[in-house]
């Protein structure tokens, strides 16, 4: 049922309202044709009224009168036919053209779910990246990262030295204000920030610095 959902909210949307027109004008072509059919088949039976007086026709000519013109010659009959024909290759269109965005959208996806590797360039030791639940991913060069995961990147701090503050950037060249952070973990003893992976990331460039009240930001 949840594979039914997606694929529905993966069509697009001009296609799907192109599918709903062209099924609604092919079903009303057919019954069209159908009801046409079926009022060719019922003769049409005139009734006659006793009581009318017809007068006897006088023959002036006995030259016999031109036949009626065929008033249904201009009709084209295969006209219902050849709809259905057009109205049955769009709607095959409009479907092949939901599976190609259904396939599509896939794709994006798929790109979109791929690891983000991880690169810290650590300026102060003691640099640290936690999940959710506090649980350090190890250092081992290759660490990856989903989009849309949650985050907690630290630096442990020096006990000796004080320090009151860090400041931790992520893919920028530049340090900022919105950089610094003064949340700490007293378990972990770590200063950290909360990052969100965002989609269309394709790797996470760390850097951080612990501020001495005394020296200022270590490493500059």
């Amino acid at each position: 049922m949840s594979g039914f959902i997606d694929f529905i909210l993966s069509i697009n949307k001009i296609a799907l309202v192109a599918f709903i027109a062209v099924l609604g004008f092919l079903i009303y072509e057919i019954k069209k044709t159908v009801d046409e059919k079926s009022k060719k088949a019922k003769p049409v039976v005139p009734q006659f009224n006793n009581t009318t007086q017809v007068s006897t026709p006088v023959a002036l000519n006995s030259t016999p009168l031109p036949p009626m013109p065929n008033l249904h010659t201009n009709k084209k009959e295969g006209a219902p036919l050849l709809m259905i024909i057009i109205g049955i290759i769009s709607l095959v269109s409009v479907i092949v053209l939901i599976i190609i965005s259904f396939q599509i959208n896939q794709k994006k996806k798929n790109i979109e779910t791929t690891s983000v590797p991880i690169i810290r360039e650590i300026t102060s030791a003691g640099l640290k990246i936690y999940d959710q639940s506090w649980k350090e991913i190890e250092s081992k060069g290759n660490d990856q990262a989903q989009p849309g995961q949650k985050l907690y990147i630290g630096i442990q701090t020096i006990i000796e030295a004080d320090i009151d503050r860090a400041r931790i950037k992520v893919n920028t060249n530049v340090w900022e204000i919105a950089d610094i952070t003064e949340l700490f973990n007293p378990q972990l003893k770590v200063y950290y920030k909360e990052y969100t992976v965002a989609t269309g990331t394709a790797q996470l460039k760390i850097e951080a610095q612990l501020h001495s009240a005394s020296d200022g930001w270590l490493g500059d």
